[in-house]
C-alpha cells in the first residue's frame, strides 16, 4: 500500500519524451545510484541511506535499484508530492522498466505503449494489464525502509 492520498489531480497524461529507439527497446530513462553501498537487503526489508544517495535529494528524482539480493528490481522515487514511494519496476504490459514523468505525479512504462500510473500504482492510461506493485516505503531520518 502507498504512503500517501491521491486527488487525482491529473487532467491529461503527459508522456516522458524518449525517442522511438528508447521506446522499442525499452530502454529506462532512470539510472541506478552511483553507490552501489547506499542501500541493502535482509530478511524481506530494504535499507536505503539518503545520504549516500545524492539522486534521490530533489522531488521528483528516481533511482533503480536492482540485484541478486532483491526479489525483484525496485523504481525509488522521491515524488512531486514530497512523499517517497517504492514500486516493483515491472509495467504489468511486458514487464518493462518505468520511469517517472516529472511534474506529473506519474510513473510510466518506458516502452512503445507507455502505460501511465499514478503514485498510488492504479493504471491511468495504456495497455497495462493491472496496477503496479507498489510497496511500503518508511521514511526515518536518513534512511528508508522498504517493505512488501
Amino acid at each position: 500500500m502507498s504512503n500517501t492520498n491521491h486527488d487525482n489531480k491529473i487532467m491529461s497524461v503527459q508522456k516522458l519524451d524518449r525517442n522511438i529507439f528508447q521506446r522499442l527497446f525499452g530502454i529506462c530513462a532512470t539510472k541506478r545510484p552511483a553507490r552501489k553501498d547506499s542501500w541493502r537487503a535482509d530478511d524481506g526489508r530494504i535499507t536505503v541511506d539518503l545520504k549516500a544517495i545524492p539522486e534521490l535529494s530533489a522531488k521528483g528524482t528516481a533511482v533503480r535499484i536492482d540485484g541478486k539480493e532483491l526479489g525483484s528490481p525496485l523504481l525509488l522515487v522521491h515524488g512531486d508530492d514530497g512523499v517517497f514511494h517504492a514500486f516493483e519496476n515491472r509495467c504489468t504490459h511486458g514487464k518493462r522498466a518505468l520511469d517517472p514523468v516529472p511534474g506529473t505525479e506519474t510513473i510510466q512504462c518506458c516502452s512503445v505503449g507507455t502505460s501511465t500510473f499514478n503514485y498510488d500504482g492504479a493504471l491511468i492510461e495504456g495497455p497495462a494489464k493491472g496496477p503496479l506493485q507498489v510497496y511500503n516505503v518508511e521514511h526515518t531520518g536518513d534512511a528508508l525502509i522498504i517493505t512488501a
